[in-house]
């Protein structure tokens, strides 16, 4: 091996080490739901930034729609279920095989590795670690990551999804840990799902609404729906008493300690700053910006670094964390088209601030092999891990680089969304003369010619910055 070969394969392995070894202090998702009122063309909205740690690699991948026979079971961990006779199609970005993350260890199983998504009808999914005062059911009950791959093959709505979530808990209770907010939308509306071991609250969010989840329970007095039992449980464990006022789902369970730490209502509070003085005209591109916000502007803007950023340190919080976003993913859902080209998700891989937002159809089903890598291990043909050298070597000499990807990105985004307009009036035409096949073939062609041109993109981007900041180039 030459000697510029093997400083190539030295400076991967050491700054795939660093990733690897940052020490796991702060990756909790932040998500934004928003009512159809409030948005610029009267689509419901759903962004989410999936924080999963410095060791959990991802990827995306589409699932096609199964038929099964009437009668047959399904084992997820940790339980077996009446299987459906019809398993919906649908997009899911998650953990690849054998990466470790927050609340998964290097997991291989069937139905653990799902952890935000989009089906054919257009719900979409997402989840918020959150932390209750009721005892966790380690390995007994059914597994959140099942719950949120059998969301995606079940429901056709958001409200069939909050059935399916609260029939699951009642029947099982929630294995390994309780707290768990589940974010849903439909191209009609939103809703949030608060959930502890054994019991549930939901509830809907208003047309009007923004509603922010950090990794605290929200939901108080005004839940729509509940699990059976919800009051007198808590009561009998002494959390709440009918003579000092009103029954509130977040005050009576959530863990005292976790309800009101600024690591969780800073997030929340700066993008309501950042959305509320917009409400009605919205747009996906608003929520881009919240996604990958660091509180530039303000007094707790801190210069991004590969330092972890804990709970009760004096960095403050931000929504765009560094080094341990898996994901980012703005959902834009238009009632008023087929949903084939009505619902999309914009996604980024990995931290969103280095990532460029790509559209991906509910109608479609093609991405290119590369950002459905399903081994974690380092790999120059993995989209993940393109996107992540980026980020780290963007990081490094944020000063430097920040201004190049940034305005990058967003020429990127405004080329595609150029060409979007054409391609989804080309679509409705050819579904409005009852050509859906010619249609999902357009979607397919657009929605993995989009990714590659992103990846493509981050490649080119990846070079440049090797060479400005003068790195020995990766690959």
């Amino acid at each position: 091996m030459s000697k510029r070969m093997r400083g190539k394969v030295s400076l991967v392995t050491l700054m795939v080490m660093a990733l690897l070894c940052v020490p796991i202090a702060s990756y909790s998702c932040t998500t934004v739901l928003v009512g159809k009122n409030v948005t610029a063309d009267g689509s419901v909205m759903h962004a989410h930034n999936e924080d999963m740690g410095p060791a959990a690699v991802g990827r995306l991948w589409a699932v096609e729609a199964v038929t099964h026979k009437t009668g047959e079971t399904l084992e997820v961990p940790y339980v077996k279920i009446p299987q459906v006779e019809e398993a919906y199609q649908y997009w899911a970005s998650g953990n690849a095989f054998a990466s470790s993350g927050f609340g998964i260890s290097a997991e291989t199983r069937p139905y653990d590795y799902v952890l935000v998504g989009m089906n054919q009808w257009g719900v979409t999914m997402s989840c918020n670690w959150m932390y209750s005062k009721e005892a966790n059911m380690p390995g007994e009950g059914i597994r959140r990551y099942a719950i949120r791959q059998l969301l995606l093959e079940r429901a056709k709505t958001a409200r069939e999804a909050i059935k399916i979530i609260g029939d699951f808990i009642d029947e099982y209770g929630q294995a390994d840990w309780g707290g768990l907010g589940y974010c849903l939308a439909d191209p009609h509306e939103a809703w949030l799902v608060e959930t502890t071991t054994k019991h549930w609250v939901a509830r809907r969010v208003k047309d009007d609404e923004i509603w922010v989840v950090a990794n605290r329970f929200t939901i108080g007095k005004d839940y729509d729906l509940s699990s059976e039992g919800l009051v007198d449980v808590a009561k009998k464990n002494g959390w709440y008493d009918p003579s000092k006022g009103d029954f509130s789902f977040r005050d009576v369970y959530g863990r005292p300690d976790r309800m009101n730490q600024a690591y969780d209502k800073d997030r929340e509070v700066r993008a309501m700053e950042l959305l509320e003085h917009i409400k009605g005209f919205i747009t996906p591109e608003d929520l881009f910006l919240v996604l990958r916000d660091r509180y530039e502007g303000t007094p707790k803007y801190t210069r991004p670094s590969h330092e972890p950023i804990s709970r009760g340190a004096r960095i403050a919080r931000p929504i765009c964390t560094n080094n341990t976003c898996q994901s980012a993913s703005v959902a834009h859902l238009r009632s008023d088209m087929p949903v084939e080209v009505g619902a999309v998700m914009w996604y980024a891989v990995a931290a969103p601030y280095y990532s460029g937002f790509f559209p991906v159809y509910a109608g479609a089903m093609k991405i290119p092999e590369e950002f459905s890598n399903v081994n974690s291990a380092y790999s120059p043909d993995s989209a993940w891990w393109t996107f992540r050298m980026l980020e780290k070597i963007g990081v490094t000499q944020y000063d430097i680089t920040n201004p190049l990807v940034t305005n990058f990105w967003i020429a990127n985004h405004a080329n595609i969304v150029g060409k979007q307009k054409d391609l989804e009036k080309r679509v409705l035409d050819l579904l409005n003369n009852n050509n859906k096949e010619d249609a999902v073939k357009l979607l397919n062609t657009f929605t993995s010619g989009q990714a590659y041109k992103t990846l493509y993109h981050a490649r080119r981007l990846l070079r440049l910055l090797q060479d400005s900041t003068n790195n020995v180039p990766i690959w």
